[in-house]
């Protein structure tokens, strides 16, 4: 340790693992170490609340956590940066501003954002949330007010797309100008049961959005896609709610990643190749494991890294992060229902909205948020 006093364990990132860390740090469970919390913005979104903020069911404050607030109140240092890499021989993380954060423990939990498939204009990616919601309230209104006829088409029908669909037709239901698509290479919500693919196709076919399945692109041109049929489809705007993609610049690091950028880790949510370097969220990858990109593996991931960081600033032994077989998954309708599947189990309706609701305010009650009003999405928040 670089400080035999007061190590420093500096969080990179303000992802839901990492703030359910700081909660730890107000219960009187404090590690011998100064903490430091580094993150482009100082609101960080709930990711599950996300379609009801679309559809207006909720405030963009009442889906964010004030991460300033939080680190305050944890006696933790705040640091807003944007990161842009990590010297591992020196251990010091290093921010875009040039400045450098020297560390003894570093845990990365920066999250994910849309796998850029394609590359053409007038295209939003869903992550980062700030961005996304600064488009959908300042920027997208304006662009259909001008067109007589607009056309949105979403690319990626798993649970993020058919959750932003169905919240983008009930937030502009009144337009009837507006016109909603779904695109996507393979079925309606891969790797979910069949029973919630013909429920969730079920809610899309109530309503004026189409779904084109097998569509492969091939080409993008003047704002129409191509695909490997020649089907041309026009667009006005295109959201990208593709699978989850990292930073570059872990992969840049003498980090180990894979092929696809992630940041591997053992069980003990350790670097392999670096023991003094966790990693928890969509911006790891288990050796042994491959595990969906989910927020309800970065909640039940918090209590472990809390646990192996005290542990090696004690020089004990590391416990393994053991992830559940099955979770529950609660996909919104955005008009006040819900979808419910575990396992063999689902269900439909009100009250599955209704218990999908008290579950994600329960888990935002818990912290700080930003003072109603105060999050004007402009520019200068986006993160």
């Amino acid at each position: 340790m670089t400080d035999t006093t007061r190590p420093t364990v500096v969080l990179a990132g303000g992802g839901h693992t990492h703030a359910l860390i700081l909660k730890r740090l107000q219960k009187g469970q404090k590690p011998p170490a100064h903490f430091v919390l580094v993150s482009a913005s100082r609101y960080t979104a709930y990711s599950g609340m996300l379609p009801g903020v679309i559809s207006g069911h909720y405030t963009a404050e009442q889906s964010h956590i004030d991460l300033e607030l939080l680190a305050n109140e944890s006696k933790c240092t705040f640091v807003r940066a944007t990161l842009s890499g990590v010297d591992t021989e020196a251990n010091e993380l290093i921010l875009e501003n040039g400045n450098r954060l020297q560390y003894d423990i570093l845990s990365i939990n920066t999250g994910s954002t849309q796998a850029r498939v394609i590359d053409a204009k007038d295209i939003i990616s869903i992550k980062p949330i700030g961005s996304f919601l600064f488009w959908l309230n300042q920027l997208l209104p304006e662009h259909i007010k001008q067109n007589d006829s607009f056309t949105l088409v979403i690319m990626g029908a798993g649970a993020a797309g058919i959750e932003v669909a169905l919240a983008l037709h009930q937030r502009f239901e009144h337009l009837h100008s507006l016109k909603i698509h779904i695109v996507t290479t393979r079925g309606i919500m891969p790797g979910h049961p069949i029973k919630v693919q013909k429920m969730v196709i079920e809610e899309i076919e109530r309503k004026p959005i189409k779904i084109h399945t097998n569509f492969r692109v091939t080409n993008v041109k003047d704002k129409t896609l191509t695909s490997d049929q020649n089907e041309h489809l026009r667009y006005d705007a295109l959201i990208l709610a593709t699978p989850a993609a990292p930073a570059r610049w872990p992969s840049e690091s003498t980090l180990a990643t894979s092929s696809q950028g992630f940041i591997q880790v053992n069980s003990t949510l350790r670097s392999i190749s670096h023991d003094n370097v966790f990693a928890c969220g969509d911006i790891a990858e288990f050796i042994h494991s491959k595990l969906v990109k989910s927020g309800v593996y970065a909640v039940r991931q918090a209590p472990v890294l809390f646990q192996n960081i005290s542990n090696l600033l004690e020089k004990k032994t590391l416990e393994p992060y053991r992830p559940q077989n099955q979770f529950l998954s609660l996909l919104s309708c955005a008009d006040g229902r819900a979808i419910a599947s575990r396992g063999c189990f689902t269900a439909r309706g009100r009250l599955i909205w209704l218990w999908k609701d008290w579950i994600d305010r329960r888990f935002m009650a818990q912290f700080p948020l930003p003072a109603p009003g105060s999050m004007e999405l402009s520019a200068s928040i986006q993160s």
